[in-house]
């Protein structure tokens, strides 16, 4: 064996441990990962409706946006108030597990937070088909997605409908609203704040390519933990 050959069986060991040990902090810290992955999707477009039974918040509105963190408590309470909950996201972020500084939470937190509540929900990677096809069950679908493209930062939100063009969430962060209680384009603000009639049930639309590079939050430090969407039992 050369030393060239030596040194190169070293290398992908130290990289095969990194990743194993990468892996399971991971786990500990994010929450087991499983994987869901569909071949297509049944439907081309949908978008979930507020039932009777969906509570809207004091303001008369279905969205509610938050500081400057807690975005798991936020994407979290407007879940539970479309199943019929009442909650606020601030409330709902004081019991969000594994959270620290600055209204940041890991995805594990999600759901313990549901479990509290009676719910089985857990974390899933897949595919575009699966996560149109769970929203096509009829809920809101909490995703992670990065804040900005290549960017680090991750944030929780509400997928609330997709068509072949673009993804329609319910986001907790004012600025980035980009549509008015019509479903039409306005330019975001944070003096945007819907008004309390809405027709549609989202704020923000987002084109499938951009939403893709949100959706893919693999790192370094989290190489397997992309693609990820919460499923609820």
């Amino acid at each position: 064996m050369t030393g060239l050959t030596s040194f190169i069986i070293e290398i992908i060991k130290i990289l095969i441990t990194t990743f194993v040990i990468t892996t399971l902090v991971d786990i500990f810290l994010m929450g087991l990962l499983r994987w869901r992955f569909s071949r297509r999707t049944k439907v081309s477009s949908f978008f979930v409706r507020p039932s009777a039974k969906s509570v809207k918040t004091p303001s008369g509105s279905y969205f509610e946006f938050q500081g400057p963190g807690g975005c798991a408590g936020f994407s979290s309470a407007f879940l539970l108030r479309h199943l019929g909950q009442a909650a606020s996201g601030e409330e709902a972020y004081k019991e969000v597990p594994f959270t620290y500084g600055n209204g940041i939470a890991f995805p594990k937190g999600i759901t313990g937070f549901f479990k509290k509540h009676g719910m089985k929900v857990k974390l899933y990677s897949g595919n575009l088909s699966a996560l149109k096809n769970e929203l096509a069950r009829g809920n809101p679908v909490i995703v992670v997605i990065r804040s900005f493209p290549r960017k680090s930062y991750l944030h929780f939100a509400c997928i609330t409908g997709y068509d072949e063009e673009n993804f329609y969430l319910a986001d907790s962060i004012l600025s980035w609203v980009n549509v008015d209680k019509d479903g039409k384009p306005i330019e975001p603000s944070e003096n945007t704040v819907p008004t309390s009639d809405e027709t549609v049930y989202y704020n923000r639309t987002v084109p499938v390519k951009t939403f893709r590079q949100l959706w893919n939050t693999s790192m370094l430090k989290m190489p397997l933990y992309r693609n990820m969407f919460f499923v609820m039992k």
